[in-house]
């Protein structure tokens, strides 16, 4: 009896998580959300995702507005390759209620981010998920500190799906965040996603 008087008293105790009301949309091709609603989130932040990408001299631009994934806030997250293919997600976060309900595309990430002195092989081709072969290296930037190695079907924002093989620098857990760090891409029928640690840069420019 005095066991259950104490699971009581403890099951009493238990307090429900913090949920936090945030701003929810998610616009393809745009830099402006066309619409927004609302959204319970686990925590006390919300996100906005602002992706700019570069498929073939294709500018591509989507937001998402959605509940803060810790991973990403306040971090740009990149791929970089020497030829048709490079990727810039800036995440933003804020605290409180709707938090995100101001935050509006951010460039910054979509500059050229600055070297870190490594580097790692590089190719794209977008007729084939049957992998491509390095032409030479692409030197990484920002937080870049993985290599990348991609092969899958991928939906742009425009609505368009492309086989794609690529290979490059990526953000330091890439493979981890995939496809859920980037608005306007999905993919389809996978084939390999791999992140292996990139090669640091001798001072001659070698490895």
């Amino acid at each position: 009896m005095n066991k259950i008087f104490v699971l009581l008293i403890l099951s009493s105790m238990v307090t429900i998580g913090h949920l936090t009301t945030c701003k929810r949309c998610w616009t393809l091709d745009s830099t402006e959300c066309c619409s927004e609603k609302e959204i319970q989130c686990d925590g006390s932040k919300c996100m906005m995702l602002s992706e700019y990408c570069n498929v073939s001299n294709e500018i591509y631009n989507s937001v998402r507005k959605m509940c803060a994934v810790e991973a990403l806030c306040n971090t740009c997250f990149s791929a970089s390759t020497n030829h048709d293919f490079y990727l810039r997600v800036s995440a933003e976060c804020g605290e409180g209620d709707n938090s995100n309900a101001d935050l509006k595309f951010k460039e910054l990430c979509n500059d050229q981010l600055p070297l870190n002195g490594y580097m790692c092989p590089s190719c794209y081709v977008n007729t084939s998920t049957d992998g491509c072969e390095s032409e030479g290296m692409v030197l990484c930037r920002g937080n870049e500190f993985e290599c990348l190695k991609f092969r899958s079907s991928v939906q742009l924002s425009d609505g368009s799906i492309t086989p794609m093989s690529v290979q490059g620098c990526i953000t330091q857990g890439g493979c981890q965040i995939g496809f859920g760090g980037i608005p306007g891409a999905k993919q389809y029928d996978p084939k390999e996603m791999t992140c292996t640690p990139a090669t640091r840069v001798n001072p001659d420019g070698k490895n």
